[in-house]
């Protein structure tokens, strides 16, 4: 695990007690290389340093920018050093600390209780309208009520604001995303959990934090929710309507890799609709 002068607080120190945290936590779960490549990519700096830029350009200037799910704090401590307004909420008391422990080299002059909250999102109370924008990295999937969730994500953006969302799609054939194992499309849960079982793995993760998300499941609770669909920059509207017959006339193969079901990932942004 190599420093990052960008993140002076990811000591020696902090990052064998953030190793000790996820093995208890992952037991039976990650493989020791995972952990590793989890500490690697989502704890350090290589996921956000891609996703920072693409919601940049979706806000105004200064932004207000909300991360649920923020874990470590990694999202946040990248937009806030780009110039985003950004705060996470977090459950997990080990990983806000952390976060705050980050934030304070780099920003002494933020209040790292104020941009790293701990609690759970559903409980969130924040006025109506206050965020250009809302991310949910590899969070959706540990949602039991999506809806809710999305629900509470078009109450708090502004008219107009944008929500971005990664998470694993169960309707592809690839490897589960926390196990890495085999998984194929929409297994009965029991089957899975006895499946893991037979695999050396402890399925308790997968019964209680572990909900299946599809590409086309996720699209249509976002238009409950009150959104219209956007590519992942935010540039342009993916909704099927025939007003939008000739972008998707030029973009053909753009859309049908975009709605394809079967895709690894859901890989979405939409922007909450503004009433007429």
């Amino acid at each position: 695990m190599q420093s990052d002068p960008r993140d002076p607080a990811r000591t020696p120190a902090e990052d064998a007690a953030l190793l000790a945290y996820l093995r208890s936590l992952y037991t039976g779960v990650f493989s020791e290389e995972s952990i590793r490549a989890h500490i690697t990519d989502y704890v350090g700096l290589t996921f956000v340093d891609q996703v920072v830029p693409t919601v940049a350009r979706a806000v105004p200037p200064g932004g207000r920018v909300l991360d649920i799910g923020s874990g470590f704090g990694s999202f946040v401590l990248a937009a806030r050093a780009s110039g985003l307004d950004a705060c996470g909420v977090e459950k997990a008391p080990f990983e806000v600390e952390f976060a705050r422990r980050r934030l304070a080299p780099t920003r002494p002059q933020d209040d790292a209780e104020t941009v790293y909250r701990q609690g759970d999102a559903l409980a969130l109370v924040a006025e109506a309208g206050t965020f250009d924008a809302i991310t949910l990295w590899n969070v959706l999937e540990h949602i039991g009520d999506g809806d809710a969730l999305l629900a509470l994500a078009a109450r708090l953006l502004k008219p107009g604001g944008a929500i971005f969302i990664i998470c694993p799609n169960y309707a592809a054939i690839r490897s589960e995303a926390h196990y890495q194992v085999p998984w194929y499309p929409f297994v009965p849960r029991r089957l899975a959990s006895t499946y893991l079982l037979r695999q050396g793995r402890d399925p308790g993760y997968f019964d209680t934090s572990i909900f299946y998300r599809t590409n086309w499941g996720v699209m249509r609770a976002l238009h409950r929710a009150g959104f219209e669909l956007y590519d992942f920059s935010a540039s342009f509207s993916m909704a099927l309507t025939p007003r939008h017959g000739l972008t998707i006339l030029r973009y053909p193969m753009g859309y049908l890799r975009y709605y394809n079901p079967m895709k690894e990932s859901v890989v979405l942004a939409a922007r909450r609709k503004v009433k007429a």
